[in-house]
């Protein structure tokens, strides 16, 4: 895999993981993968937090180069 795709897949997975953490702080929701109605699960939120900021970092770290002037 290339620079470019990296830092596209990177920015991908931490936008999803973000709005899956979010998804699992709103209360009152039936959540995937958790108990039934039990209120805001934070260690789940917390775990697609640091997935997100570690999408972040692979984007950061593999952006693509600006293209050099001759």
């Amino acid at each position: 895999m290339n620079r470019t795709t990296i830092f596209y897949a990177g920015i991908a997975v931490a936008v999803i993981a973000l709005l899956v953490a979010v998804y699992y702080i709103i209360p009152s929701i039936d959540h995937i993968l958790a108990t039934p109605a039990s209120g805001p699960h934070y260690k789940h939120a917390a775990a697609f937090a640091a997935v997100a900021i570690i999408a972040a970092l692979a984007a950061v770290i593999y952006r693509p180069r600006a293209a050099t002037r001759l």
